[in-house]
């Protein structure tokens, strides 16, 4: 059986904890192939599962991810996670969905694309301090900065040319992410595999390891875990892999940062059956 995994051309062979990954499949006789996402040479069709991973530039080329989803759907390819998931997924539109459902969320603000509205009104009338502004379509701290009440005024050009790209998010900062670091807990075909906490380099507010975050294996709480597990069981389609990223706060609730579905780190080198149930929920869901 032949699997794709997707990456992009800053990491041809895969990223370091996917080859752990494909290294315990072929191990169980499923041949895994790096391919780029944005490659037009690729025959999609050829490969029996495709396997989203490391597209980590999709959201600095959403008109042309979209058109190669669009692609893989009308070739038919079995896409995983679904073709559906992702396109919702993308955009941070889909916290309007979770908030709906009572889903605990940090506050914040979607700004419409070419919207009028200023960073420092928007701090203003939610008496916001501090606030993370991004884009909707987002990825890996990318085009994101924190925004200070007592400065904001000289981060309004910028915002504005966010504004003019696309729609943008802007959300109260969760101070417990610099105190007690950033849960990410990793499930596969919606049930538990482990779990780590990301915590920041000492001056820095982005937990990513690229920027001097680091991350250490934990075990969450039940009270967490029946969270987690059900916000994934209220999403309908089949899920290979889900990693649900929070953080714990003060007054011990458990807020919803991001939710990935496309492509995160899986970090399955921090536990030693992160591999034999990600082959366990492809296998369950995949039938091959």
């Amino acid at each position: 059986m032949q699997v794709a995994f997707v990456t992009y051309h800053k990491f041809p062979d895969l990223y370091e904890d996917d080859k752990l990954l494909q290294q315990y499949l072929t191990q169980k006789s499923i041949e895994v192939i790096p391919v780029s996402w944005d490659d037009a040479s690729v025959n999609w069709k050829q490969f029996d599962v495709i396997v989203l991973r490391s597209m980590w530039n999709y959201f600095e080329q959403p008109v042309e991810f979209d058109q190669w989803l669009d692609k893989l759907k009308l070739l038919g390819c079995k896409v995983l996670n679904p073709l559906s998931v992702v396109k919702w997924n993308q955009n941070k539109n889909y916290f309007d969905d979770f908030s709906k459902n009572g889903v605990l969320l940090p506050s914040y603000v979607i700004c419409s694309q070419k919207n009028n509205i200023t960073l420092k009104s928007i701090l203003q009338e939610n008496n916001w301090n501090k606030a993370v502004v991004k884009p909707t379509i987002s990825g890996g701290a990318y085009n994101t900065w924190i925004a200070n009440i007592d400065t904001v005024d000289i981060d309004e050009n910028r915002f504005a040319e966010l504004l003019k790209n696309g729609d943008v998010i802007v959300q109260i900062f969760v101070e417990e992410i610099i105190t007690k670091g950033e849960l990410s807990l990793i499930l596969f075909n919606k049930k538990f595999s482990h779990a780590i906490c990301k915590r920041v380099k000492q001056g820095d507010f982005r937990v990513q390891v690229q920027f001097g975050g680091t991350v250490e294996p934990i075990e969450p709480n039940e009270l967490i875990l029946t969270q987690a597990t059900n916000l994934l069981n209220s999403i309908p389609e089949t899920l290979l892999y889900a990693r649900v990223d929070g953080v714990i706060t003060n007054d011990g609730n458990f807020l919803l940062m991001e939710l990935e579905l496309i492509e995160p780190v899986l970090f399955v080198s921090t536990n030693n059956k992160a591999c034999e149930n990600f082959y366990n929920a492809l296998i369950a869901i995949s039938c091959i």
